[in-house]
């Protein structure tokens, strides 16, 4: 009987330790499956540089965290709608990347699952050829994260890319 009580108690400390293996779906794994729909949305309209669909996914108080060298403020939703009419004038955006990975975000603080999603992935920038020139292009490598109001709209919006040195590139500086 002691051989039983001594293998009793690792055997339940294993069995209270262990995750479980599939069905074991949280209110933050619902969420970032919810929340993947908008982010998968809102890069297919970005393909199709429709601002007004763009625009529906944001809310309206909408933020960019400064990411780009020498911007310590966030920009804003208009803001970003300003620079996107300009920059789909001027160039042409196709998405290089295939095979889009979706992946769960934590919350800072707590390191826990919080229903935000990030993504790794490419855009090709061009500008289109004309009669006296031929067309350019350069490949963007991005790592963006989204976070998610209690509405589902983006609120949050962390960009890393080297934006800059692209259209330098692209403008020939």
């Amino acid at each position: 009987m002691k051989y039983f009580a001594f293998l009793l108690l690792p055997a339940l400390w294993l069995v209270a330790c262990t995750p479980p293996v599939g069905g074991g779906s949280s209110q933050a794994d619902a969420l970032f499956e919810q929340n993947c729909e908008t982010a998968r949305a809102l890069i297919r309209d970005f393909d199709n540089e429709d601002i007004p669909a763009i625009r529906a996914h944001f809310a309206d108080s909408a933020r960019w965290r400064a990411t780009t060298f020498g911007k310590t403020e966030p920009t804003s939703l208009e803001d970003k709608v300003n620079g996107w009419t300009q920059a789909f004038a001027k160039y042409d955006f196709d998405l290089v990347t295939e095979d889009l990975r979706l992946l769960p975000g934590v919350n800072a603080q707590t390191g826990e699952p919080d229903g935000s999603v990030r993504v790794y992935f490419d855009w090709e920038a061009a500008i289109p050829a004309t009669d006296s020139t031929e067309r350019k292009a350069v490949t963007l490598t991005y790592y963006e994260s989204w976070d998610f109001d209690a509405d589902g709209k983006i609120w949050l919006t962390q960009i890393f890319g080297d934006e800059t040195a692209a259209m330098q590139a692209l403008n020939g500086m």
